[in-house]
């Protein structure tokens, strides 16, 4: 005569054991499949590389997948260097905050009475534009104006668009017009600047707002959107708006001492920096969803069902990058493509590594562009 019993109690402990060593291995998995899921995506999008940093409560996880050059196949690493592109302008804003707590610049001071810009020479504006005003893209200045980075550039008078304080227009003169003010009441160079008030006290090793000749050692390639390699971008000049190199673990160090943790800055000051400061504008009018990305001080918020966040992204020829930020629950996501087509991997990574139950208004908003 069967048992039943006997056999009913067996089979429902052989099961509770599958179920605990099932849960167990799903455990020993689970980074696997983050790495398989990341790959999956930079292969899916045919992307040459992404280098990828998650961040949560200071523990880091990295992914790394994909080739320097296409034409060399040789592959990257966490200390490969990539163009960090206008995520080069919160490094900037970093600095002026750091002078600013010294006492050496004001946020609100018309940047005319510091330092008189040639460009703005003839310029009926020149004597309106704050600090505060380049921080939150509301110069009136357009995103460029002449051949950028040439001799010739730095001499094209800047136009006014509006006038100051008034609209939104995403400006990368505007940064550069407070670079040089930087520099001017100083008496250093942005690159020393940026080394000594960011670089260096934060430890970012891997990192340098101006191409030095050691960075070809391990420097990623950009690439064009039919995937052929460019050739090296070597920024000699810097540019607060879109010089620095630097990588994903680099960049987290930075993000994770400034957002989350506001060190080196005055409590009331860090406190300021990640208000929210002024509205921003999707096109020529406005638009509903633009509530959700207001301007803070060199930073966009993303403001949805979970809170706010912190975030820009970058658009160099052959790079594309972003990096989200939550002081909330102190998650950090950096992210490095080299490919004119590598916006099309971010909403893939955040729903891969973020909470996928909210509204990532940092890529509906406008497919990542910010100009």
């Amino acid at each position: 005569m069967i048992n039943y019993l006997r056999l009913l109690i067996n089979n429902s402990t052989s099961l509770i054991i599958f179920v605990v060593i099932s849960l167990l291995s799903l455990g020993k998995v689970f980074p696997q499949d983050k790495t398989q899921g990341f790959q999956e995506i930079v292969k899916k999008f045919d992307i040459p590389a992404i280098q990828l940093n998650y961040l949560k409560n200071g523990k880091e996880h990295f992914y790394n997948y994909g080739v320097k050059n296409v034409d060399s196949k040789d592959s990257i690493d966490q200390n490969t260097v990539f163009q960090a592109a206008s995520l080069t302008k919160v490094i900037a804003t970093y600095a002026f905050l750091r002078l600013m707590d010294k006492g050496l610049i004001e946020l609100d001071k018309p940047l005319w009475e510091y330092y008189h810009y040639p460009r703005l020479t003839n310029n009926p504006n020149k004597d309106k534009i704050t600090a505060r005003m380049v921080l939150t893209h509301r110069t009136g200045l357009l995103n460029w104006e002449g051949d950028v980075g040439t001799a010739s550039w730095k001499k094209t008078p800047l136009t006014s668009q509006f006038e100051p304080g008034t609209d939104y227009m995403y400006s990368g003169e505007g940064f550069y017009f407070l670079q040089e003010t930087m520099e001017q009441i100083t008496g250093k160079s942005f690159q020393q600047l940026v080394e000594e008030e960011v670089l260096i006290p934060l430890g970012m090793k891997n990192s340098a707002i101006v191409w030095n000749d050691e960075l070809i050692h391990n420097a990623a390639y950009g690439h064009y959107e039919n995937g052929k390699a460019r050739k090296m971008g070597m920024y000699r000049n810097s540019n607060a708006a879109y010089t620095l190199y630097t990588t994903a673990k680099d960049y987290s160090i930075f993000l994770n001492s400034y957002v989350i943790n506001g060190t080196g800055l005055k409590k009331k000051t860090h406190k300021f920096a990640l208000s929210r400061l002024s509205e921003a504008k999707k096109a020529s009018h406005k638009s509903p969803d633009d509530q959700h990305v207001p301007c803070a001080l060199g930073m966009r918020m993303q403001i949805n069902e979970l809170g706010t966040a912190y975030w820009h992204t970058g658009s160099n020829p052959g790079f594309r990058c972003f990096f989200l930020a939550y002081p909330k629950t102190k998650e950090i996501l950096v992210a490095f493509s080299n490919s004119d087509n590598g916006f099309v991997t971010i909403p893939h990574l955040l729903a891969l590594f973020l909470n996928n139950n909210q509204t990532f208004w940092m890529y509906k908003w406008r497919q990542g562009e910010l100009d």
